[in-house]
């Protein structure tokens, strides 16, 4: 497994970027956190709607494991995540509270299937702590507007 640490100098920007752009993408679950608490919650049907298609996103990223994975995993990686996907649209038609909530329960199971990736050897420790940190994120902003929505 690849570790942070024995990154080569030209791999490391290539993290950075990673980092950036994960980053930047729960900017809108803190966005849609952030005008539930202080405005009347406008932007949550479209912040509902993106955590369908990250949901999404993360499921391809799975289906994209599953192509170097070993057979009995990879048939669970591709029916696992294509629920997953249909959790999330499931997620994007509800009312926002539950919605939310079932994006968090969604996204938190999505990094149990990366726990399992990152054990099997198929992620590098880097990818591992970098969804750590992104998915309690987007929990905790889809956890505060699931409970107060």
């Amino acid at each position: 497994m690849s570790n942070a640490r024995t990154l080569s100098p030209a791999q490391r920007p290539t993290l950075l970027v990673a980092w950036l752009l994960a980053g930047a993408g729960t900017l809108p679950f803190l966005a849609g956190a952030a005008d539930l608490l202080l405005r009347n919650g406008e932007w949550l049907g479209a912040v509902q709607i993106y955590g369908a298609v990250i949901a999404s996103f993360v499921c391809g990223i799975h289906w994209g494991a599953a192509l170097f994975a070993a057979e009995g995993l990879a048939l669970r990686l591709f029916l696992i995540s294509n629920i997953a996907a249909l959790l999330g649209w499931a997620a994007a038609l509800l009312p926002a509270g539950p919605g939310f909530l079932l994006l968090a329960v969604l996204f938190t199971a999505l990094l149990l299937v990366d726990r399992r990736l990152w054990r099997a050897g198929l992620w590098p420790l880097w990818f591992w702590r970098l969804r750590c940190v992104i998915t309690a994120l987007v929990v905790g902003a889809c956890l505060v507007i699931g409970a107060v929505a």
